[in-house]
């Protein structure tokens, strides 16, 4: 993978995890580079799910506390 987009970068591994993606590069014909961003690419896609989740479940939470405070001072003003 040496197109325009990407970027060049270094990342200092502990020796066992190391080994364990060279063998996994060696298993598929990857290169460790090209073993990594396999390894990597699924976590990226997944990210944006679990944070629009998130943000559903604390937008939805945050409408009911609002509906619950405006019930509230709706019954303080009465």
């Amino acid at each position: 993978m040496n197109g325009s987009g990407d970027i060049d970068a270094q990342v200092t591994l502990p020796m066992e995890l190391y080994q364990a993606i060279v063998q996994r590069a060696q298993a598929h014909g990857h290169s460790v580079s090209g073993e990594i961003i396999a390894l990597l690419t699924p976590l990226l896609v997944e990210i944006p799910n679990e944070l629009e989740e998130e943000f559903a479940a604390w937008e939805a939470a945050s409408d009911e506390d609002w509906l619950t405070t405006e019930g509230m001072l709706a019954s303080l003003g009465e």
